[in-house]
């Protein structure tokens, strides 16, 4: 008789770790190191999908926070917004006047970040506190340098001041008034702060290069100028190609010096497309019309981006 009740013990228990060995298989096997980093995965893809998503849907309507509509109730208009987008001139202004600073910045960081780099390349005395003060403007707060180059470029500040001793006579000229000149400081403020990151990331390129090629020209004769233009920068080229990418995607979204400098003014003469998403939101409250502004702005921004990783690959 306990034989036989062990027996079927054996057998329930038999066909119970059976069921669970089937249940078992049936779930999908997750490597191990996927499933470390898929929880931070989706949480990334959620954050950066979502807003995505309202993004799209807000540019599909014509919602405004004042209407008194919830944004998912909001009429639809389809793609008007952007064919009004197209004969906006402020628009067309402040993408084209983007461009223009994104253009002019990224080849004075460029030029005076190859200029640095090839200075600090050989060793000499005081170099790492000379590097240390170079990547300062990096470490201070861009509304900070903003306020820096606002008390600088004022009416009364130490540029009118440095141009009156030069010229010795009363210098008082209105830079941040100027609709010619006053994207001039905006520039500037932009390229003193981030050429530092720039000429980082070329000294880095240039300490890694393979020096086999180099040495070999020197001891055929070459001069410093011809082994720079024909064999350090075709070598640098995808390090080049990353820090204009990196840098050229922030400079696109230049905010912070356009806002405590000018607002955008005079008139329109400074509005960059932040200031133009930033007045169209904050001030007119075209909710949906700005959205359809942001995403022909990531159309521009992925374009060029995937341009250049195209090149990129090429120099791989």
């Amino acid at each position: 008789m306990a034989d036989a009740t062990g027996a079927g013990r054996a057998e329930v228990s038999g066909a119970a770790g059976g069921a669970g060995g089937r249940r078992r298989t049936l779930l999908p096997r997750v490597p191990f190191n996927l499933a470390l980093v898929l929880p931070a995965q989706l949480t990334v893809l959620s954050v950066a999908l979502v807003p995505t998503l309202i993004v799209i849907w807000l540019a599909l309507t014509d919602w405004q926070p004042t209407s008194g509509v919830p944004w998912w109730r909001a009429e639809f208009v389809w793609f008007w917004n952007f064919y009004d987008l197209w004969y906006d001139d402020r628009f067309i202004g402040a993408l084209l006047r983007t461009l223009f600073v994104v253009t002019v910045c990224l080849t004075v960081e460029l030029i005076l970040a190859l200029g640095l780099a090839l200075l600090f390349l050989d060793e000499w005395p005081w170099r790492k506190v000379a590097v240390s003060i170079i990547i300062l403007p990096m470490m201070i707060i861009p509304v900070d340098a903003a306020n820096a180059f606002f008390m600088l470029f004022n009416e009364r500040g130490p540029v009118n001041h440095i141009i009156s001793l030069v010229l010795r006579r009363d210098y008082n000229f209105s830079w941040l008034s100027d609709p010619r000149w006053a994207l001039l400081p905006i520039m500037l403020a932009e390229i003193w702060q981030w050429t530092p990151l720039m000429f980082l990331l070329v000294l880095t390129g240039l300490m890694n290069l393979p020096q086999n090629q180099v040495r070999a020209a020197m001891v055929l004769g070459a001069s410093p100028a011809r082994i720079f233009l024909k064999i350090m920068l075709p070598l640098l080229t995808p390090v080049i190609l990353v820090a204009l990418i990196v840098r050229g995607v922030e400079t696109f979204k230049i905010f912070d010096p356009v806002y405590i400098l000018t607002r955008g003014g005079p008139g329109a003469a400074t509005e960059t497309l932040s200031m133009f998403m930033y007045n169209g939101a904050f001030v007119y409250f075209r909710m949906g019309y700005v959205a359809a502004a942001a995403l022909l702005v990531l159309v521009v921004v992925l374009t060029a981006c995937v341009g250049l990783l195209h090149r990129l690959e090429r120099h791989a």
